[in-house]
């Protein structure tokens, strides 16, 4: 019973299994007739494939038999095989199609949802396919490349292609016949003999059916060598030359039938192993050879045996290798984590590096001292390299008496000590004790050190630097070794702290790039200041906006201002982050600016456009602009009150900026650029891009008005930004001379001293400047007295006049 029952499952499970196998076939329609030669490789390839994903069945193919197919008979059969309906088709060659497309056209019917052809050369079959939206695995792609390789192959002078009567590749004769890949004369199968063309290389370009096999019987036997498209002629003795490969079409085929689209047959160079000679020795490494013989097939088999074992053999020697280098690396690894100066028996620098760290990840209030001598260098001269190694081990030995567990000693290099030590942290937030163990450290290394038979006096300079949130072994040592180095040049013989502003820019530099580069956002987001520079409308005396400027206030160097700030940035690879964080704390200060204004009696509205600093890394990334634009959707805030300001050095080619700042345009930023004058790019932006403001470089305003050679430069800066369609704003404009120069210029808004002096965003967020005209002075502190009324008489028009003659102020130049 039970295997009755076992059996009735198993039928029931094929019943349900065997429609789904027979539910989808494929259909292929190919020329000649079964067990043919032609495309028999193919056929297994496709039949492979399809009964392997979808079961017996999946192809079924239906040959025209030469032609001797009608349409009729071609409709019967379909009907009979219940393939008359089938929605996925192949057409093998230009029969195929010939065939098909007539069977649609005669029944009516709309050709297979998933229709694909293959080696179709007739033009057209090759529109008919396109208008059906079928897809196309190309041949003649193959067929120009193999025309070219059999040329440089073969080394012959001439190139003869064989094609049959009805080819549809007479069609396309004046293809063949130009170019790199062309032939110099085609031939008739059957009409036209090859001895009447010596030195020629002959081209079998037909498919290799019975018919055309009897055709090209006399040319196979009478031309010296004959090269072939098709692999199948090879069994007559056709040389090769590049040819599809019947793997790679199978697989491309189901795949453009799925898809569709056009795509071209892969194909491999292929010569019979007897005709290699015939190849030009420089290809022939890239030749793939049919019809080797056993023996060599056998040579091949152990060469190939031989270098799969000495690969073998490297591979074993490279694991080795990477083990042994694993090994080496983990030692040394474990000589760090114990690392300890072999002359002093006090840690090296690396380890004193990690203790830093891992004391300030605890967020540990630390002391480090940066201990040197001035005159160890000496010894080594009088008392050679055993008195200078005396010495040092002296200085270690009372360096640890001194700091009694107190300190943590490292010996750094050469005569180079360093003392670490935790430090109390009193209520605000300093040190009680102070620079209580660094003096008493300079005290004890001040006496002398008894060396060789003298006491001698080695004059240590200590550097002393406190540990803030944020800071970094490296940044540490550098601080006190800088403050060494102070002391050194002050000639003053007391430990010290660093006085950033003696240091040296390049040191300077090198330590606030370190600092950038650990520095978390949260952190630099505390230590950057925002502040506004407002600028002004010339015509009415009204706010028009600001550029923000931002400044990074370390607790040591103190302050960084923008340019340097940037610099910093891109050294450091935070450009992006320095940005993001600058826009976002824009954004939400002026966001309590709006707040402020709105809640302001009498107020109308907010000054109108505010300039954030960007890189141009940031403008061409979308999800950055992105962001930006929803962080002012969500602060009820327009992103038409905001411009990317970008400095014209930045600037590269104009077509790869022209679409990022269309797309800053498209979410209602404005684009300004500041910075004209010594920029060619910047100079081609004006005209090329879809700027909405351009500032002016406070440089040029030096010479305002007295300088002619700057008038002018100011006259054809303003001239090409009315070309560009796009007003400018002056910046720098510190005296009253110059705001009379550039209102006879007429420039439309400027900024600088005269005007205002720049505030900082929180000043503004608490008692927000009102932009309407009568309402506050536009006129800000910056400016003298004097100034001052000369610029309000100026805005209103008054107390200046025209020079005779038209000329701008103090130029004599005309306008």
């Amino acid at each position: 019973m039970r295997r009755w029952a076992g059996g009735a499952l198993l039928l029931a499970a094929l019943s349900v299994v065997g429609p789904c196998w027979g539910a989808v076939s494929t259909l292929v329609i190919a020329p000649g007739e079964p067990g043919q030669r032609l495309d028999r490789q193919l056929l297994a390839e496709l039949g492979d494939r399809l009964e392997a994903d979808q079961g017996p069945g999946a192809l079924q193919v239906v040959y025209l038999r030469g032609g001797a197919v009608s349409t009729e008979s071609l409709y019967e059969t379909l009907l009979r095989r219940d393939l008359l309906e089938g929605s996925r088709v192949i057409l093998l060659h230009d029969a195929a199609v010939a065939a098909y497309r007539k069977l649609v056209a005669t029944r009516h019917e709309a050709a297979a949802d998933q229709l694909v052809a293959y080696g179709v050369f007739s033009p057209i079959y090759r529109q008919w396919l396109r208008q059906q939206g079928a897809g196309h695995l190309d041949l003649l792609p193959v067929l120009l490349r193999h025309l070219a390789w059999v040329r440089h192959a073969s080394g012959a002078p001439r190139l003869v292609g064989w094609v049959t009567v009805n080819s549809p590749l007479r069609a396309l004769e004046s293809i063949l016949t130009n170019g790199e890949g062309r032939v110099d004369a085609l031939g008739i199968l059957g009409q036209d003999l090859p001895g009447a063309r010596d030195n020629a290389a002959h081209v079998l370009l037909a498919l290799p059916d019975l018919a055309q096999r009897q055709q090209a019987l006399s040319l196979l036997q009478e031309a010296g060598s004959v090269w072939c498209l098709m692999p199948e002629w090879l069994k007559d003795g056709c040389v090769g030359g590049v040819q599809p490969d019947a793997s790679g079409v199978a697989e491309r085929l189901l795949t453009l039938l799925e898809d569709g689209g056009e795509a071209t047959a892969p194909a491999v160079p292929r010569v019979r192993y007897a005709d290699r000679q015939r190849v030009a020795e420089s290809l022939r490494d890239d030749v793939q050879y049919v019809d080797v013989p056993e023996s060599v097939a056998s040579r091949r088999r152990w060469g190939d045996r031989l270098i799969l074992a000495a690969s073998g053999l490297a591979i074993v020697a490279m694991m080795a290798m990477l083990v042994a280098m694993w090994m080496e690396r983990r030692r040394r690894r474990q000589r760090l984590r114990f690392d300890i100066d072999e002359l002093t028996g006090l840690p090296s620098r690396p380890r004193l590096e990690r203790r830093l760290q891992d004391y300030l990840e605890n967020r540990q209030r630390l002391q480090l001292c940066w201990i040197g001598f001035d005159r160890l260098d000496g010894l080594r001269d009088s008392l050679g390299a055993a008195g200078t190694e005396e010495a040092i081990q002296r200085i270690a030995k009372r360096l640890r008496r001194v700091t009694r567990g107190e300190g943590y000693v490292a010996h750094i290099e050469g005569d180079v000590f360093a003392v670490m030590s935790v430090l109390p942290v009193a209520d605000d937030g300093r040190s009680p004790v102070g620079m209580a163990l660094a003096e008493r450290l300079q005290e004890s290394l001040s006496a002398p050190f008894r060396i060789g038979r003298a006491d001698r006096m080695l004059l240590p300079r200590i550097g002393v630097a406190l540990s803030v949130e944020g800071t970094t072994p490296f940044a540490l040592l550098e601080e006190a070794q800088g403050a060494a180095r102070q002391m050194l040049r002050s000639g003053e013989r007391r430990p010290r702290m660093l006085e950033a502003e003696s240091v040296a820019s390049k040191e300077r530099f090198l330590a606030l790039t370190e600092v950038l580069e650990r520095l978390s956002p949260e952190r630099l987001a505390v230590q950057l200041r925002l502040s506004v520079e407002p600028h002004f409308l010339l015509a009415d005396r009204r706010r028009c906006g600001g550029e923000l400027i931002v400044r990074w206030r370390h607790p040591h160097w103190g302050d960084v201002p923008q340019e340097e700030l940037v610099r910093l940035a891109e050294t450091a690879g935070r450009r992006a982050l320095l940005d993001r964080t600058v826009c976002r704390l824009a954004v939400e200060g002026l966001a309590s600016l709006a707040r402020a204004v709105r809640d302001h009696e009498g107020v109308r509205a907010i000054p109108t456009r505010w300039a954030l600093p960007v890189g141009i890394g940031q403008v061409m990334d979308t999800a950055f602009v992105d962001e930006l634009a929803n962080r002012c959707r969500e602060l009820a805030l327009a992103t038409s009150c905001f411009e990317l300001q970008l400095q014209g050095e930045e600037l590269g080619e104009p077509w790869s900026l022209q679409a990022a700042l269309r797309y800053c345009r498209d979410q209602g930023f404005g684009v300004a650029l500041k910075g004209l004058a010594h920029s060619s790019h910047a100079l081609d932006a004006i005209f090329r891009q879809p700027l909405s403001r351009l500032v002016l470089e406070a440089e040029l305003m030096t010479g305002i008005p007295r300088d002619r050679s700057a008038l002018l430069l100011l006259k054809s800066l303003r001239d090409m930004a009315k070309l560009g369609g796009h007003h400018i704003t002056v910046t720098g404009v510190a005296t009253s001379d110059q705001l009379v120069a550039i209102r006879r210029m007429n420039f439309v808004s400027a900024q600088g001293r005269l005007f205002d002096v720049s505030q900082p965003l929180e000043a503004m967020t608490a008692a927000p400047l009102v932009g309407e005209a009568g309402t506050s002075s536009v006129w800000g502190a910056g400016a003298t007295n004097q100034e001052r009324g000369e610029g309000e008489q100026l805005g209103r028009g008054q107390g200046a006049t025209e020079p005779a003659g038209g000329g701008s102020y103090g130029s004599g130049i005309d306008d």
